[in-house]
């Protein structure tokens, strides 16, 4: 019986020591996104139609971002005004990209609003 419960004993004892080395792990190898991709993406239609040229609206916004994509390259979008968003989008600094984040508590609806 002692042995199934020191069985019992290291195997969560193991456990526990790899689920806190993996949570350290992917807290110090994690990869933060372009804001200004998000944003992008987020004023997209979603369509992944490929109208643009790229594979989807994401390729489309990492593309903007890149600067290998002109903001009316979206073409369901010009009617609902992205072209412009995106132009807004670009012409913000850093520092005010990441402000809009804070003061919308990351809420990329609240922040579309914004824009």
């Amino acid at each position: 019986m002692s042995t199934i419960i020191n069985a019992v004993l290291l195997l969560g004892i193991l456990g526990f020591a790899s689920g806190a080395f993996l949570a350290f792990a992917a807290k110090k190898f994690e990869v933060k996104e372009d804001v200004r991709k998000i944003l992008a993406e987020a004023v997209l239609p979603g369509a992944n139609c490929g109208a643009c040229g790229f594979p989807g609206c994401s390729g489309f916004a990492s593309g903007f971002v890149k600067g290998t994509a002109t903001a009316d390259g979206c073409l369901p979008g010009k009617r609902t005004g992205v072209p412009e968003k995106l132009k807004k989008i670009n012409a913000m600094s850093d520092e005010e990209l990441e402000k809009l984040f804070e003061e919308n508590n990351n809420d990329i609806d609240a922040i579309k609003k914004a824009l």
